[in-house]
């Protein structure tokens, strides 16, 4: 039986909340705990003692003072993590009952993965099957090989981080990672749109291996209200995404990585992702946000 560790950063629709502790509660064959770290969310305080009226004590509910943000309730989450194998789920997402088994099995083929990615089932908001054009282009830009029943896939080095700066096809909710490793990446502040990526790829520089399996035993939800759908269609998103991009592209060129540094500045996906936003932008004009993304989409 697996130990593993459970983190969900909460801001957001309460049902999704309970969604995702009903989930985590239905797991097999592993030996869990939950902390969820809200972010000072209106009304959470009544979310709260709904959890505590579970009466679970494998369950504990953490409160930010003030609003910190999606990247630094992340981090905060991360160095709150006390097993070797923890997980950051989304609050909106759901671990099926087979996660622990499924990640388990990952590890006892690659005991030394620092990064472990099982395939997902994409929702909508209502939890039925979605497959929205984000995750037809996440499909074909994660590694060959990749897919139900075709065998585990073994990523590192130079390789791995020029992949995912090409175009992010990780579903990073679902990842369970090694303590040590992520608790090492540093943190980067003012690029919440690209966190997630920001620590696999820190992970990954720091040695880390990652491997990607083909059994789904989580459920990502996809849905039009979600932070990182509206942050797309402010163009705030690539604004972050650019600056990360940029940063991250000139650590690569010191370290002589040219392969993942071409990918960094070329940063096709981001860059398709801008272009796909540029219609509403056209009908529903704000202040700077068509100039946003032109400049995302061309430079």
């Amino acid at each position: 039986m697996i130990e593993l560790e459970l983190l969900i950063p909460y801001y957001g629709e309460p049902r999704y909340l309970h969604e995702a502790i009903a989930g985590v509660r239905a797991l097999d064959d592993t030996d869990w705990r939950l902390t969820i770290v809200e972010d000072a969310y209106p009304g959470g305080a009544a979310v709260e003692r709904q959890v505590a009226a579970l009466g679970d004590d494998r369950i504990r509910y953490l409160r930010n003072e003030r609003n910190v943000g999606v990247n630094a309730n992340v981090h905060r989450c991360i160095q709150l993590a006390e097993r070797d194998r923890f997980v950051i789920t989304g609050y909106d997402d759901r671990v099926l009952p087979n996660y622990g088994k499924v990640v388990a099995g990952l590890l006892a083929r690659h005991p030394d993965a620092a990064l472990v990615q099982p395939a997902v089932a994409v929702v909508d908001e209502d939890g039925r099957p979605h497959r929205p054009l984000p995750d037809r282009i996440k499909a074909l830009a994660g590694p060959r090989g990749r897919g139900h029943g075709t065998g585990d896939v073994v990523l590192e080095g130079e390789p791995a981080v020029a992949s995912l700066l090409r175009g992010n096809w990780l579903y990073t909710p679902a990842l369970c990672y090694r303590r040590e490793a992520l608790q090492r990446a540093p943190f980067r502040p003012g690029i919440d749109a690209a966190h997630d990526l920001a620590f696999v790829v820190d992970v990954l520089l720091a040695g880390g291996k990652l491997v990607v399996g083909g059994e789904v035993c989580f459920a990502y939800r996809r849905h039009r209200r979600s932070h990182s759908s509206s942050f797309a269609r402010s163009g705030v998103r690539f604004e972050q995404e650019r600056r990360y991009f940029d940063d991250i592209g000139a650590e690569l060129r010191d370290r002589g990585w040219r392969r993942a540094e071409r990918s960094a500045r070329r940063r096709v996906l981001s860059r398709l992702n801008a272009a796909t936003q540029l219609p509403r932008a056209l009908r529903h004009p704000a202040p700077g946000t068509l100039r946003t993304l032109l400049r995302q989409t061309v430079r």
